[in-house]
């Protein structure tokens, strides 16, 4: 089966992204992350929402490097993201999670599912992770702010765009590396407002056809 080319470079872009070091989690710490989330969509016998892996005794990969409270949470956001509510999320953060590493922890999540759902769907195998880069957190974050349209903390000035676009935004080397993924995948975030844009045989509305279809399935928060 033939890949476009942009979608090879894009999704390649996202794994050594996500085994790269972040501003909140070094790179041996995203790595383990990226593993734990694939292992939860791996995995052929689910837990349900309510049960965490640590504490039914399936701690995954990311034992070991990352606490209980990470481990737990990238594996109900990787698999059961239409559960996640305001209330658990501070629940993550009563639990010890800071609220601006949770939104980078988030954006590995999200980039390992894209890639992941796309090898799925296409039936290929799923290329492997690349060894993690030798690095630690860099420490930059952009000033952030409480917003009214997001449980996350955002970037300054909050609540000017669209919820679904500022929530990666405490975190905008995520945002960057899932923009690329949408770009590719879908449409570029840029040209969203192109109602006659295409791609290949796709039209636009052929597009937000499976997009809405795939949403309703997926219990898509949008």
């Amino acid at each position: 089966m033939a890949v476009r080319p942009d979608l090879v470079a894009a999704q390649a872009a996202a794994w050594r992204h996500v085994t790269s070091p972040g501003a909140s989690w070094s790179a041996v710490e995203r790595a383990a992350i990226a593993q734990t989330a694939i292992a939860a969509l791996d995995d052929t016998d689910p837990l349900p929402p309510w049960v965490s892996p640590t504490t039914a005794g399936r701690a995954t990969s990311g034992d070991g490097l990352l606490t209980e409270v990470v481990i737990d949470a990238v594996y109900r956001i990787a698999r059961h993201a239409s559960s996640l509510t305001d209330a658990w999320y501070q629940a993550q953060l009563d639990r010890g999670l800071d609220p601006v590493a949770y939104v980078e922890m988030v954006g590995v999540v999200v980039a390992v599912a894209a890639v992941d759902g796309f090898f799925r769907a296409a039936g290929l195998q799923r290329p492997p992770l690349p060894a993690a880069v030798v690095g630690q957190p860099t420490g930059q974050h952009p000033p952030v702010e409480s917003a009214t349209l997001n449980w996350v903390p955002v970037a300054v000035p909050a609540d000017r765009t669209a919820a679904v676009v500022q929530g990666l935004s405490a975190a905008p080397e995520e945002w960057d590396n899932v923009a690329r993924l949408h770009a590719a995948q879908y449409i570029p975030v840029d040209e969203m407002g192109e109602l006659g844009w295409t791609r290949g045989t796709l039209s636009r509305s052929d597009m937000e056809l499976v997009a809405a279809r795939l949403s309703a399935a997926r219990e898509c928060f949008y």
